[in-house]
């Protein structure tokens, strides 16, 4: 599945020399400010801290966390550059989702069933809160991927965080299975009858979730602009104004997406290897 992708990028990373650390939470960016003769100061990285007290001293930083997470949590916020105060006012974080990894028996995926599916039974609630339920059956195209003679029926639609705080652990449960079943009811309205009877067995995320194991701020898919967006330029490309800290992933150019993020992380290879000397400058990255 998946989780295939990371394993592959430790083992290419390892056969280069590299050195892949898990379960180490950085805690903060190390900075450090130099006089400039023109009297102003630079603020650069040179390394982190992990939450351990460990500090890994490097000549670059490269921080794959979204832009809240990294200057309003581990660079000292009286280092935050004007241009990511300005990010902050054209972008806002978009909102999270719940989403139901649901096994079902295979009654009651048709023959010819499609793999991807979106739901709306009102236009009007097109951007609301769990409005528009967004669908895969990925085991339509590759049964492997359920167990013998089972389907997997992938369902989310954007939340947000404050619909998921302030809940004690009952409560959290409780409405975690009152919004899967909510989205199994739709599904089964829509065009899977007999869902409900056909559930083996479901996980279910939510905003909480994402924020948990994928640090993301409000467990937030990403930014999006918070006015009159200028085009895809508008987005900050890998580097920041704090120097040898760069940012990688959703809040870089191009933006989000599994393709939109790949490519961040390909030009943000070739910013930091040419920054080193390294490799040649390409001016297009």
């Amino acid at each position: 599945g998946v989780g295939r992708i990371p394993q592959v990028m430790v083992e290419g990373i390892e056969e280069k020399g590299g050195t892949v650390l898990f379960r180490a939470n950085v805690s903060k960016v190390i900075t450090e400010k130099t006089s400039n003769e023109d009297g102003s100061t630079t603020t650069r990285a040179t390394g982190v801290e992990l939450k351990d007290g460990t500090v890994l001293k490097a000549k670059a930083v490269v921080s794959n966390a979204t832009r809240w997470d990294t200057f309003y949590g581990l660079v000292d916020e009286k280092d935050m550059p004007q241009s990511e105060k300005d990010f902050f006012k054209r972008y806002q974080k978009s909102p999270s989702f719940v989403s139901a990894h649901i096994v079902v028996d295979p009654s009651v995926i048709k023959p010819g069933c499609l793999c991807h599916h979106i739901v709306l039974e009102d236009w009007a609630r097109l951007e609301d809160p769990r409005g528009t339920l967004f669908v895969s059956i990925p085991t339509v195209l590759d049964p492997s991927l359920a167990p013998d003679g089972k389907h997997i029926v992938h369902a989310f639609t954007p939340d947000w965080i404050d619909n998921w705080s302030d809940l004690g652990s009952e409560e959290y449960r409780q409405q975690k299975e009152d919004v899967a079943n909510e989205m199994i009811s739709r599904l089964e309205q829509c065009f899977l009858p007999g869902l409900s009877d056909a559930v083996v067995s479901k996980e279910v995320g939510t905003p909480r979730t994402h924020r948990k194991f994928l640090n993301r701020s409000d467990g937030t898919y990403g930014p999006i602009p918070s006015k009159r967006p200028l085009g895809l330029l508008g987005m900050p490309f890998n580097r920041t104004d704090v120097d040898s800290l760069y940012c990688v992933g959703d809040s870089t150019f191009p933006g989000q997406g599994v393709n939109a993020v790949a490519f961040s992380g390909f030009a943000c290879a070739h910013r930091v290897l040419a920054d080193l000397g390294q490799e040649p400058h390409n001016e297009l990255m």
